[in-house]
C-alpha cells in the first residue's frame, strides 16, 4: 500500500519520575531514580483526519553522554533540549510520509544538537522520540500494527536514501516470515547486583520480587544473561566466578553475552580479560556460553581504526557496537572496521534498526553466511509505552532474546498510574500478570509472550494520561533527589 502523507501539527511532553526498588549501575553512575519522558504528537493526514500518537523513554543520564564534566542534571537537560529541537524541526518541515519526515529531519536535528555541544547519539534519541510517536499515530490512523505497517510499507520506508546498497526488499528479506509471538528475556547482571543469596543486601526490598541472580535463575528460569564487566581484571574474574557458580547450580544451560560498557580504551586491554577468563578453570563453561561481546571500546576510539585481527582471534567472539551506533550509517562503517553486529534500541531509532537489518541481509548474502546480526539491548525499558513499543520492533526484526531489566530495578508497574497498570493487564494478559495488589511483567520459562502487541499503532492500545505527569517547564532534576512524583 502507499504510505500516507502527514504532518505534525502539535506536540506535548511531560515527565514522570520513577524510583527504583534496587540501585543499579548505569554506565558510570549508580542510579536510584530517573525521569521518564512522555511525548504526545497530533498528526494531520492527507485525508484530513487527525490522530494522536505517543512515545516514551527513560531520560538516561550518563549513557548518552559520559563526559565527567557533565552532571546527571546536565545530561537530562541536554536530552530535553534535543527533544525540543526535534519537535520544532518536525513542525517546521511540513508534510511527508512517516519515513520521509524522519529522513528529511534527521540531518537538521543532528546539526542543531551538535551545535549545542551535545552528541550524535543524543540527536538520534531526540529524533527517535518524534519518529516513534508519528509511527504510533500512523498505525492508529490506518488501523494497522507495526509489523503490518512494515510489511505493507505503509511507512514509506526507502532505506536507499540512507544506504544506497540497501533496498526495501532487503529489509523484508531480513525479517522472519511473521512477527515473533514470544522472545527470551536476557537478564542483565549489573556491576553492583547481588549474585547469590549470601550477597543479599540488608536493606533488600520485601516486595515479593527476586533480588539476587540466584533467585532470578530459579524463579524466572532464565535462559540468557547479559553480564557487565568493569575493566578491573581481578574484580571481574572474582565476580564472573561467582556468577558461574550460581549458573552451574541452576541445572540448565544458560547462554551469555558480555557488555564491556565502553570501559576499555584499547582492544588489547579487553584481550587481557579474555585471557584471564580462559586461564581460570572455573570459568570454562561460562566462556563457552558467551555469544558475543558488546561495545568494549569507548565510543571515542571504537570507530577510529580497524579492529586488530590478532586481538579478534584471541577474543574469538563477534563484537557489536552499541553506544558507537549513534548515526544512521554507523553500522556500515563499523562492519568495515571488523565488527559483526549492532544493537537494536528504539532510543536510537526504529528506522535506524530497520536499515541496519537490511544491511545485515545484503552483507550476509554477499558473504554466503550469517556473519552479521542485530541484537536487542535496552537495560531499563519500562512498561508500558517504552517496553511495548520496543518489543513490537523486536518481534518484527525477529530478535529471539532481548536484554530487559526494568522489571528488576523497578517494582513491576508501580511507577504507572493505577488505571494504566490495570489497562495493561487487561489488554495484554500474555505480557503482564497480577502481583499482590499491583501488576508485573509475566515471565514464564525465561520467556515473554508478546503476541498481544500487534495492535493498531506501536504496541499500545490506550494512550497514557499526560495529565498525570509534570509539564516539562515545571520539572526539575532536584525532584528526583527529594522523591517528588507526578
Amino acid at each position: 500500500m502507499s504510505a500516507p502523507n502527514l504532518r505534525v501539527v502539535a506536540s506535548k511532553l511531560v515527565i514522570r519520575n520513577a524510583f527504583t526498588r534496587l540501585p543499579f549501575r548505569f554506565g558510570v553512575v549508580t542510579m536510584e531514580a530517573a525521569p521518564v519522558a512522555l511525548l504526545e504528537v497530533e498528526v494531520e493526514f492527507g485525508d484530513g483526519g487527525r490522530v494522536k500518537g505517543v512515545a516514551s523513554d527513560f531520560l538516561a543520564y550518563k549513557w548518552f553522554d559520559k563526559r565527567p564534566e557533565k552532571s546527571p542534571a546536565d545530561n537530562v537537560a541536554d536530552l530535553l533540549t534535543a527533544i525540543g529541537d526535534a519537535r520544532g524541526i518536525y513542525a517546521d518541515t511540513g508534510s511527508g510520509t512517516p519515513f520521509g519526515l524522519w529522513a528529511d529531519t534527521n540531518a537538521e536535528i543532528e546539526r542543531r544538537t551538535l551545535e549545542r555541544g551535545f552528541n550524535r547519539l543524543g540527536a538520534s534519541f531526540a529524533g527517535s522520540m518524534m519518529e516513534r510517536a508519528v509511527i504510533d499515530a500512523t498505525g492508529r490512523h490506518l488501523g494497522l500494527g507495526f509489523d503490518a505497517m512494515v510489511r505493507s510499507n505503509a511507512l514509506g520506508l526507502t532505506p536507499e536514501r540512507i544506504l544506497p546498497e540497501v533496498g526495501f526488499d532487503d529489509v523484508l528479506g531480513a525479517l522472519p516470515d511473521r512477527p515473533l509471538t514470544r522472545v527470551a528475556l536476557r537478564h542483565t547482571v549489573g556491576l553492583v547486583d547481588a549474585i547469590s543469596r549470601a550477597d543479599m543486601p540488608a536493606d533488600a526490598p520485601d516486595d515479593g520480587f527476586p533480588v539476587t541472580l540466584e533467585d532470578y535463575l530459579a524463579v524466572d528460569e532464565l535462559r540468557y544473561l547479559k553480564v557487565k564487566v568493569g575493566g578491573d581484571i581481578e574484580a571481574d574474574i572474582a565476580r564472573l566466578t561467582a556468577i558461574a557458580d550460581v549458573v552451574n547450580r541452576c541445572g540448565r544451560p544458560v547462554k551469555m553475552t558480555l557488555d564491556g560498557n565502553e570501559q576499555y580504551n584499547g582492544l588489547e586491554a579487553f584481550v587481557d580479560l579474555v585471557e584471564a577468563i580462559k586461564s581460570t578453570p572455573a570459568l570454562a563453561d561460562l566462556w563457552a556460553s558467551v555469544l558475543f561481546v558488546e561495545q568494549p571500546l569507548h565510543r571515542d576510539v571504537a570507530m577510529a581504526t580497524r579492529l586488530s585481527a590478532t586481538a579478534m582471534t584471541a577474543i574469538g567472539r563477534p563484537l557489536l557496537i552499541d553506544e558507537a551506533d549513534g548515526w544512521p550509517t554507523a553500522y556500515r562503517e563499523a562492519i568495515e572496521l571488523g565488527y559483526g553486529g549492532a544493537s537494536h534500541k528504539n532510543c536510537k531509532g526504529v528506522y535506524h534498526s530497520m536499515i541496519n537489518a537490511g544491511l545485515t541481509e545484503t552483507r550476509n548474502r554477499a558473504a554466503g553466511e550469517k556473519r552479521y546480526f542485530l541484537s536487542g539491548e535496552d537495560l531499563t525499558n519500562l512498561a508500558t509505552v517504552p517496553l511495548q513499543a520496543d518489543l513490537c520492533v523486536v518481534a518484527t526484526l525477529g530478535i529471539s532474546h532481548v536484554e530487559r531489566n526494568g522489571h528488576h530495578y523497578f517494582a513491576g508497574l508501580d511507577h504507572l498510574p493505577h488505571r494504566e497498570r490495570e489497562n495493561a493487564l487487561s489488554r495484554h494478559p500474555d505480557l503482564y500478570e497480577r502481583h499482590k495488589d499491583g501488576v508485573a511483567l509475566r515471565i514464564t520459562g525465561g520467556m515473554l509472550e508478546i503476541g498481544s502487541l500487534q495492535v493498531p499503532g506501536l504496541g499500545v492500545v490506550d494512550l497514557p494520561d499526560l495529565g498525570i505527569g509534570i509539564p516539562e517547564a515545571d520539572w526539575d532534576f532536584s525532584m528526583l533527589e527529594t522523591g517528588h512524583n507526578a
